[in-house]
């Protein structure tokens, strides 16, 4: 039976190949055309299923426009086994991620989150595409549910899932993921990446504290570190070892004083106060107030904001070592630089006007010389 991989919420102007993958554009009753033996009312029997909801008295419609998925593998019929599907699957799980770390935070245009980047395998009939056959998980196992015929939409775009986003890959992230050879390092990497993802879908059945505990999940699986403080502070500043000594404290609302103050113990550097912080929060988010202990300077947003910036440059580094990713000059800039943020509560507003909050003010600043720098060379 032939399969077909698709991002529902996800349109592509082009068509764009990344190593062996290709994201072809879709157009309800227009592209891709036949493909590999596939017509177009096949597709648009399959994609029918998805669809955006209506305004006021117009009905909902069915998406118009999504992205196709192809492997230069793929033969006519695009029949796959199941084992191809998972590996298949673990493979758009960097397609995501990439996406994320290409994504613009505090904007409006240039934001997306893990649920607009859902990539779907759906098995089907040429001659019946609009039948669905879902499998859902249970505590006891799993079920199948049957979506048969073209009465209508079965799955519409979540509120939370921008219909206008621009989404912009970080490339050579996605084509070191691809080339990661099988072992320990990407199995660590495979799993730090679902974990990721699960913690950045917006979705409002996953709260903060749940997303707080998958990103410490997360990092400390890449960084390959026990549950543990005091590891978990050694690891991370062995792997940040771009950071400046001595240590810089930046000058903001949370200076050196305001940290040192809270967390008095084991504090070298921004880093150090940050690690107190971060396990703080994650405590507290897993296991609830403790009595005696100190919570968290950092409201959990701000830890969700600055770790999930902050892990795909752990990611790069371990790519980096292994020999499938080169650092950027921005990548360079982020991994010595990342301790200004610590200086600020990141999503307050920078004045009265509440134009700018202090993360934008923060990325920019950090980012300023990197930038003058790139525009003298290139005025020469």
């Amino acid at each position: 039976m032939a399969v077909v991989f698709f991002l529902p919420w996800v349109s592509a102007a082009k068509e764009l190949r990344i190593a062996d993958l290709r994201l072809i554009p879709y157009e309800r009753g227009r592209l891709p055309g036949e493909l590999l033996g596939i017509p177009q009312e096949a597709f648009d029997g399959v994609l029918g299923n998805y669809g955006d909801r209506g305004f006021g008295a117009q009905p909902s419609q069915p998406i118009q426009q999504a992205a196709v998925i192809i492997w230069d593998e793929d033969t006519p019929g695009l029949e796959a086994s199941d084992a191809q599907i998972q590996q298949r699957l673990v493979q758009c799980s960097y397609l995501a991620f990439s996406a994320l770390v290409g994504r613009s935070l505090c904007s409006t245009s240039d934001y997306c989150n893990a649920d607009t980047l859902q990539v779907v395998a759906q098995r089907f009939d040429v001659a019946s595409p609009a039948h669905s056959c879902v499998t859902t998980r249970r505590r006891d196992g799993g079920t199948q549910n049957m979506l048969a015929g073209r009465a209508g939409l079965k799955f519409i775009r979540p509120y939370h899932v921008d219909n206008s986003s621009r989404i912009t890959l970080d490339i050579p992230l996605l084509e070191a993921l691809l080339k990661l050879p099988a072992g320990e390092l990407k199995e660590r990497i495979d799993e730090a990446v679902v974990s990721f993802l699960r913690a950045n879908t917006d979705a409002s059945s996953i709260d903060e504290r749940s997303e707080l505990i998958l990103m410490r999940v997360a990092i400390d699986t890449l960084l390959d570190v026990p549950h543990d403080k005091a590891a978990f502070r050694r690891a991370i500043n062995e792997h940040f070892d771009e950071l400046p000594n001595p240590p810089i404290w930046h000058k903001g609302s949370l200076d050196e004083q305001w940290w040192c103050k809270h967390w008095d113990k084991h504090v070298n550097r921004p880093l150090d106060a940050w690690v107190h912080d971060f396990c703080a929060a994650r405590n507290a988010a897993a296991h609830g107030p403790a009595n005696g202990e100190r919570g968290s300077i950092w409201p959990r947003h701000n830890h969700l904001i600055f770790s999930a910036w902050l892990l795909p440059l752990i990611v790069k580094k371990l790519l980096a070592q292994s020999g499938l990713y080169e650092f950027t000059a921005e990548d360079k800039v982020a991994r010595a630089g990342f301790e200004a943020f610590l200086a600020h509560d990141l999503l307050a507003f920078t004045d009265k006007d509440e134009n700018k909050v202090w993360w934008q003010r923060a990325e920019s600043e950090l980012y300023l010389p990197l930038l003058a720098e790139q525009l003298q060379r290139a005025c020469e």
